[in-house]
């Protein structure tokens, strides 16, 4: 097999050390133990997790420092020209640190890359510079740092120091706790925040700002867009629209309480096709408004002084009177005329006020009967007497019928007895 370097023990050290090939060992050749290279070239895949890299070379029993260096202990892994792995006294938290001056100080932790550090038990730095600092946390790419615990930085410069938090993307930024930041200098800065795409910023806790440079100011908030870019969300199914609901709603949705409030303001109010309203025009008095507060400030005005006005009228009006239960007439305490009244029914059912004109011709009617009623009395009273005088006349045609009926009864005596003699007579 072809390899650049193998791994010898070094008797006088105490220690496995690296060397060429073709170089020799010292000591007894059943003193000399092996390790398996094929565990240190496993560490640079970057799929590998962190425990795996950290207790890499445990299966040694003592160490590898190829001009590296060790605190102690066994099961730590150095290479690399100033390369430091923290090993600790006992087994457990054995490190690995490859590369120039790579520091794997924290237990378990794996250093691959030139000035890479892994301070963060269990933590893995891949990548020059890459720092990983917080427990558990990964950094991966050439200056990444992830310094909050279980956090993750993945790309060129990418920084994650929130805790569980995840930055992803050349100089993409996860400060706030549980945060995530996707994208080229994407910033997740509020606890629970996310941000998504170049530029986006997502300020507020529990914030999201989606697409490139969308800004999350406030807590509590999605973003798809900033102060001057922003963006349509299309294809929202629609929100129920209730006092408790939470939904988004739709533009045919914002139309259609539009049209409402359209229809129910008339005056020929409609809705432009942006979803406002286009003014109404009301006419009161004199004056046309396109608002409802002119118009009703305008009928307000209109019914004060209509107020005025009926109140005067009031002072002018025929009223009732309700201590006689009759219509007044009277004006300022004042009795007064009623005028230009038409003429009423004059009739036995008739219940219409009569004028002055009807009155005038009842009493001319009036005045001729009292004037026929004197002439009539007269008469009457040349008839009473008449009546007398006949009365007289009679009473004495009757003491003459009287005595002319004595008269006629005396005659009819005599012609009855005339007639029986003359009856005799005429026997003889």
């Amino acid at each position: 097999m072809n390899r650049i370097f193998k791994v010898l023990w070094n008797a006088a050290t105490g220690t496995f050390v690296v060397t060429s090939e073709t170089a020799k060992s010292r000591g007894k050749k059943n003193g000399r133990r092996k390790l398996a290279v094929s565990a240190l070239i496993g560490l640079s895949s970057i799929m590998v997790s962190a425990d795996a890299l950290a207790n890499a070379g445990n299966d040694t029993g003592d160490g590898v420092t190829p001009t590296g260096t060790q605190t102690g202990g066994k099961g730590w892994i150095a290479i690399g020209t100033d390369a430091t792995a923290n090993t600790y006294t006992n087994v457990d938290g054995a490190s690995a640190a490859m590369g120039y001056k790579a520091s794997a100080m924290g237990k378990w932790s794996t250093a691959i890359g030139s000035y890479s550090q892994s301070t963060g038990d269990s933590s893995l730095a891949l990548g020059v510079k890459s720092v990983s600092a917080g427990d558990r946390a990964i950094a991966m790419g050439a200056s990444s740092s992830a310094s909050g615990s279980y956090s993750m930085a993945m790309g060129v410069y990418a920084n994650s120091s929130g805790a569980k938090s995840v930055a992803l993307g050349y100089r993409s930024v996860a400060s706030g706790a549980t945060s995530s930041a996707l994208g080229y200098q994407a910033t997740a800065s509020g606890d629970d925040s996310a941000a998504f795409g170049n530029g986006a910023k997502a300020v507020g806790t529990n914030s999201v700002a989606l697409g490139s440079g969308s800004i999350a100011q406030e807590d509590n908030s999605v973003a798809v867009g900033n102060s001057t870019t922003q963006r349509q969300i299309t294809y929202v199914a629609k929100g129920d629209i209730n006092s408790t609901s939470t939904d988004a709603v739709t533009g045919a949705q914002i139309y259609s309480l539009s049209q409402s409030v359209a229809d129910r303001l008339g005056g020929g109010a409609s809705v432009n096709s942006d979803g406002t309203v286009n003014a109404p025009l009301y006419e009161v008095g004199t004056g046309i408004y396109n608002n409802v507060g002119s118009a009703l400030s305008a009928l307000n005005t209109s019914i004060t002084n209509t107020e005025a006005s009926v109140a005067g009228l009031a002072e002018d009006a025929l009223l009732w009177d309700e201590s006689i239960s009759a219509f007044s007439a009277s004006h300022t305490g004042n009795a007064s005329k009623i005028t230009n009244l038409a003429a009423g029914t004059l009739a036995a059912d008739s219940t219409d006020a009569v004028n002055g004109s009807q009155l005038f011709d009842t009493n001319e009617k009036v005045d001729k009967n009292t004037a026929d009623i004197a002439t009539n009395t007269d008469s009457i009273n040349q008839n009473t007497a008449d009546i007398t005088a006949n009365t007289d006349s009679i009473n004495q045609n009757t003491t003459d019928i009287a005595a002319n009926t004595t008269s006629i009864n005396q005659n009819t005596t005599d012609i009855a007895t005339n007639t029986t003699n003359i009856n005799s007579l005429s026997d003889s």
